[in-house]
């Protein structure tokens, strides 16, 4: 299993999608779609729920909908897991 698998069924969906967005390019709405539905909607009911907590994110500043992507809003904050170095990337 993947890193970033692992932390989309470990993690809040919250602090995925932060991290999902923390460089500039983002994250697109169908490959976040694609994350979630491939770890079987973990935290989340369905792509609504989803769409749902990507608003209140947006609504919140830590995230903007760029058109097509997610990227990161005025108010974005590094996720706890990235702080607590709970994940190793190679």
């Amino acid at each position: 299993m993947s890193v970033i698998a692992t932390i989309v069924l470990n993690e809040k969906p919250e602090e995925v999608i932060l991290f999902l967005t923390k460089n500039e390019l983002g994250i697109s709405f169908p490959r976040l779609d694609g994350l979630y539905n491939l770890a079987n909607w973990a935290h989340v009911e369905n792509n609504i729920g989803l769409l749902k907590l990507v608003k209140k994110m947006c609504d919140a500043g830590f995230i903007k909908n760029n058109g097509l992507r997610v990227v990161r809003g005025p108010n974005w904050r590094e996720p706890a897991f990235m702080l607590e170095g709970k994940y190793t990337f190679d």
